[in-house]
């Protein structure tokens, strides 16, 4: 089995990035005019990316035309040109200027199919440019929302361990002590420094990004993710089908950890002050009490329709009141 690794990265002012071939760039409105005067780089077509699907993805793909690509900016963007760039067999260079998600350290683009996230293989970016005093000048609301998926290991790892002992792991997936080890040493890092990281300093910053790297480096080094997407995860998948209008990932996902983590008996008040501490909002606006218990009532019929991985999810049954219950438990 060939392991992955991390992209090569460079930690440097974006003033100093020099490329004059004729570049496709993929990013937003909001982002390209934060970083136009900044970035010495050739944009021979710019596309806003407003959503992740396949076929705009393929869109794109047909449309573009240039010598190497460009994801400038979060998830959205930087996922969209990890495909682009894979399909065209062009060189990527990913420039996050928020550490919202993972997207710009993996080789594989999160989409919606079919009412559930799927991903397609992609590719890794071949050179990460990291602006550290970028990042912490991102918007508050946006700003450390990746973090939920370091601290999604509560969640994730817990239900990997339920699936080894309800004999529910498949053969390429059974538990690894060293890798539980780790990744708790991972959640323990990012619970330590929960506060530097939601003041946005240069110095939590740098944490919240290292600790984005361990964990991405250690679901390669495991062949799957199973230690930081478990039902936490699968929550956020489903409820997504309820929503009227976008809300953040991290938020969705803070929610999650703190009513499937109580669900599984957790303790969950700690998370609950880690979310605080990262200023993550666990209480997206547009998602209401109905959209909760809709979720929670259906969420064992939908991991079983969209055979995702084994979690307490698919076993607990969660009635109309134990729904309500766990939310006025957790939200109040």
């Amino acid at each position: 089995m060939k392991i992955p690794s991390l992209p090569e990265i460079e930690r440097q002012s974006l003033r100093k990035w020099n490329d004059k071939r004729s570049a496709v760039v993929f990013t937003t409105e909001q982002v390209w005019d934060l970083v136009k005067d900044q970035l010495d780089i050739f944009p021979h077509q710019k596309f806003y990316v407003a959503e992740a699907t396949k076929p705009t993805m393929d869109h794109f793909v047909n449309q573009a035309e240039g010598e190497v690509v460009y994801g400038i900016g979060g998830g959205l963007a930087i996922d969209t040109a990890k495909y682009v760039a894979a399909h065209l067999k062009k060189s990527l260079f990913a420039v996050p200027t928020v550490l919202s998600t993972d997207a710009f350290l993996t080789d594989a683009t999160g989409v919606r199919i079919n009412g559930c996230v799927r991903y397609l293989a992609s590719k890794s970016p071949d050179l990460v440019l990291v602006d550290i005093d970028l990042l912490c000048r991102a918007p508050i609301v946006m700003r450390t929302n990746g973090a939920a998926d370091v601290l999604s290991i509560a969640t994730g790892m817990w239900d990997w361990q339920y699936a080894q002992d309800t004999g529910k792991n498949p053969s390429n997936q059974m538990i690894e002590s060293h890798a539980v080890e780790i990744g708790n040493a991972i959640l323990k890092n990012l619970i330590k420094n929960a506060k530097e990281i939601g003041n946005g300093t240069a110095a939590g910053m740098k944490v919240l990004f290292d600790l984005l790297c361990l964990e991405v480096q250690l679901c390669y080094l495991c062949g799957h993710s199973r230690l930081e997407e478990g039902s936490e995860h699968h929550f956020v998948y489903s409820l997504e089908n309820f929503l009227n209008e976008h809300a953040l990932h991290g938020d969705l996902v803070g929610l999650g950890i703190l009513l499937m983590s109580a669900l599984q008996d957790q303790e969950w008040q700690p998370y609950q002050t880690t979310l605080e501490q990262l200023r993550i909002n666990y209480r997206p606006p547009g998602v209401t009490e109905k959209m909760i218990i809709n979720t929670l009532v259906g969420l064992s019929a939908y991991v079983k329709e969209h055979q995702l991985p084994h979690t307490i999810a698919a076993d607990r049954n969660i009635t109309t009141d134990l729904a309500i219950s766990t939310i006025e438990e957790v939200l109040g």
